[in-house]
């Protein structure tokens, strides 16, 4: 199985079709919107019906409302389409173009999109002032930083640019219910310590609480372990040299890899993680798309993350 780059996964961005969804079509919006992102008000002219979407995972959100892009950006060579399994369904017949790092400026201009959606992205104010002189062009959230971007604020960025405000609030409503639900019903999951460890490359991090992989774990009633606290909390995650991947010891640690690597391969290849110390405690994440849902952590990934990390996490 083809993996992914340690910045990548860490990171984690012809004629566009618009699909009818949530009740309503972009169509049926009124043009002239002005939307504010990190970079200042961006107005977009006309009803887009060619999005080119460039950010990491801006595209599940368009998705999410019934809107296919005119590109998606391919995380990984594993989504030959574009997008996640949780999220192929919504594509239908349509083949997007594919965008990858750093981004072909060319072939996105030749797209002749009306609307530019960069949310999940590096906030390069270069790449940015290049994607608007092509067209229209959606950043970063307004006062925030590359890989802080919460699910919730690109989502509500994303539908407001395309004139579905309403039904982008009510996305992150419905997932927001889910966590909820999924945590009520998993009272054995309250108040147990978790440190989430990414193996790739010979090399383990830890994701810190900035990280949406954490955040996540939070939102089912799980609190980050005295590990992870003792982190940098500025930065998304951190490396860990084999003496501290000894110390991340918790009630879970939760070890995702960067290749889809079984239990048996990671502990072979990872052998500090099966220490005394760690054996008893380490879940390995063996389904990639699992691990590749939490890494995308969008309103279409969410529920298929859930879905599969919370049977690991309870047994």
């Amino acid at each position: 199985m083809s993996g992914l780059s340690r910045r990548g996964f860490l990171g984690l961005g012809g004629l566009g079709l618009l699909v009818a969804g949530c009740g309503s079509t972009v169509a049926e919006q009124r043009p002239g919107r002005t939307v504010t992102d990190k970079f200042g008000q961006v107005t977009i002219p006309t009803e887009p019906r060619t999005i080119a979407s460039v950010g990491r995972t801006d595209h599940d959100a368009l998705l999410a409302l019934g809107i296919v892009p005119t590109s998606v950006y391919q995380f990984v060579p594993t989504m030959r389409r574009g997008v996640g399994v949780w999220a192929e369904p919504k594509l239908g017949a349509v083949n997007p173009a594919l965008v990858t790092a750093p981004l072909s400026f060319e072939k996105i201009a030749a797209l002749r999109p009306d609307l530019i959606l960069d949310v999940q992205s590096s906030g390069d104010p270069t790449e940015y002032r290049t994607l608007s002189a092509i067209a229209p062009t959606i950043g970063l959230p307004p006062n925030t930083a590359p890989n802080t971007v919460s699910w919730q604020d690109s989502t509500r960025l994303i539908s407001t640019a395309v004139g579905r405000a309403a039904d982008g609030d009510k996305l992150v409503t419905d997932t927001e219910q889910l966590l909820e639900r999924t945590k009520s019903a998993n009272p054995s999951l309250h108040g147990r310590t978790i440190s989430i460890l990414l193996c790739g490359a010979g090399e383990i991090d830890a994701y810190t609480t900035r990280d949406v992989r954490t955040q996540l774990a939070v939102a089912l009633g799980m609190v980050p372990s005295p590990f992870v606290l003792r982190l940098d909390q500025s930065r998304y995650y951190a490396a860990l040299s084999a003496e501290l991947v000894n110390d991340s010891t918790a009630d879970v640690i939760l070890v995702l890899t960067r290749t889809g690597l079984s239990e048996a391969e990671t502990l072979n290849q990872y052998p500090m993680l099966a220490s005394p110390a760690l054996r008893d405690r380490v879940v390995v994440v063996e389904d990639f798309n699992v691990s590749l849902a939490l890494a995308c952590a969008s309103v279409l990934s969410i529920p298929y993350a859930i879905a599969g990390l919370v049977p690991l996490l309870i047994r």
